[in-house]
C-alpha cells in the first residue's frame, strides 16, 4: 500500500513538473522573423505603417504573432502567418482587407462609417464600426447579423 502511494505520489509531481514546464513562451521577433505571409500582408496592406514591435506567442501546441504599429494600431497572425484580427482603434481599416461584399454592405446600410477591426475565425469575420455597432458576416462575406 505504502510502496503504490509512494508510486502515484512520484507520478503526480511528474505530471505537475511537466506542465509547469510547457507554459507559454512570448518573445519579440524582428520583421524578418515573421512568417512570409504576414510579411507580405504588412507590405501590401500597411506600408507606410511603422512598426513598434512584434511578438511571437509559442503555445503549448501553436504559435501566434503579434504586431504593434507605433500608432497603436495591431495585426495578429495564426502560426501560419494568415491575418485573423486587424484593430485599428479609432483609424479605418485599410478597404483593401475587406472583401466586396463586406464593404457594399456597409456603404449600402451604415452610410459615413468605417471598418476600425476586423476579426476572422474558421466560421465568421466580427466587424466592429467606428459608430461602435458589430457586424457579423458568414465565411462567404454574407450579412448574419448584428452582435453586442
Amino acid at each position: 500500500m505504502k510502496r503504490r502511494n509512494n508510486i502515484l505520489l512520484m507520478i503526480g509531481i511528474s505530471v505537475v513538473m511537466t506542465l509547469s514546464s510547457c507554459k507559454d513562451e512570448q518573445r519579440k521577433i524582428t520583421f524578418n522573423d515573421l512568417p512570409f505571409v504576414s510579411q507580405e500582408f504588412l507590405s501590401a496592406h500597411f506600408p507606410n505603417e511603422v512598426v513598434s514591435y512584434i511578438m511571437e506567442d509559442d503555445e503549448m501546441f501553436d504559435k501566434t504573432y503579434e504586431v504593434r504599429f507605433i500608432d497603436g494600431d495591431n495585426v495578429d497572425f495564426d502560426a501560419e502567418g494568415v491575418w485573423d484580427n486587424v484593430d485599428c482603434h479609432n483609424d479605418s481599416v485599410p478597404e483593401s482587407i475587406l472583401d466586396v461584399k463586406i464593404l457594399d454592405y456597409i456603404n449600402l446600410h451604415h452610410q459615413g462609417t468605417y471598418v476600425v477591426e476586423i476579426d476572422k475565425n474558421r466560421y465568421n469575420y466580427d466587424v466592429e464600426l467606428n459608430n461602435g455597432l458589430d457586424l457579423v458576416f458568414d465565411s462567404d462575406f454574407d450579412f448574419k447579423r448584428y452582435d453586442d
